[in-house]
């Protein structure tokens, strides 16, 4: 985590100087809670709800036309969700009913990088609003798991459950090494004296690569509240 902070500092400070020569272009920093969920359509597999997610990063805006811009950063995005499968099992020979159910959460982290096309107001009032869509690239550096898988069996009329939690496994050989995901968003941008604008916004992520090396099909998705500065 360290050496990633320190590329995207060292990024910051040797691209600033030539944002302050272009009027053109400009620079910033970001952050963006988010809610995040993972989306399936393999059979058994069923979303089981959101995680707080989190997305923080350095933006750049690169102005072509009093209304137009291209958009793109790096991003360290935390993305992720939950997952149920109910699996029942029948044994005649014992007269024994079995129903295994697991529920799953997933932590993902990745290093983005969004290339986007920014299409802007004229500024009305003290704010000039946008939409912005686009696609982001994306190489997983991180991923964690935690389930509690629940057996409920009822034999000759008796039933017994058990439970067996684990928390915060190591994931990464289970997650693809690479994502690709369709941005599309919108906002509004202030700006404050001179160059320094603020930005807020809303922002939809939506994954088209399988999240998973292999089976579930799986995608990943977050809504985020994007929080930022450009100078």
């Amino acid at each position: 985590m360290k050496k990633i902070h320190r590329s995207l500092l060292l990024l910051f400070i040797t691209t600033t100087s030539f944002a302050q020569e272009d009027n053109s272009t400009h620079l910033g920093l970001k952050v963006a809670p988010s809610l995040a969920w993972l989306k399936s359509d393999t059979k058994g597999y069923e979303s089981n709800g959101s995680k707080f997610g989190f997305t923080y990063g350095i933006i750049a805006d690169f102005n072509f036309a009093s209304k137009y811009a291209f958009g793109t950063g790096i991003d360290i995005s935390y993305r992720g969700g939950k997952f149920k499968t109910i699996d029942e099992f029948k044994t005649v020979f014992f007269n024994e009913d079995s129903i295994i159910s697991t529920n799953s959460s997933y932590t993902m982290q990745y290093i983005e990088i969004p290339v986007t096309l920014k299409l802007k107001t004229n500024e009305i009032g003290s704010l000039t609003y946008f939409i912005q869509v686009g696609v982001s690239p994306g190489i997983n550096i991180s991923a964690k798991k935690s389930f509690e898988s629940s057996t409920q069996t009822t034999v000759g009329g008796v039933i017994q459950s058990t439970s067996s939690p684990e928390d915060d496994i190591e994931n990464n050989k289970e997650i693809n090494n690479f994502n690709f995901s369709m941005v599309i968003g919108g906002g509004a941008e202030y700006n404050i004296s001179g160059e320094t604008i603020l930005i807020g916004g809303l922002q939809f992520n939506n994954g088209f690569l399988d999240a998973f090396d292999g089976s579930p099909k799986v995608n990943t998705n977050y809504l985020a509240l994007t929080l930022g500065v450009l100078f």
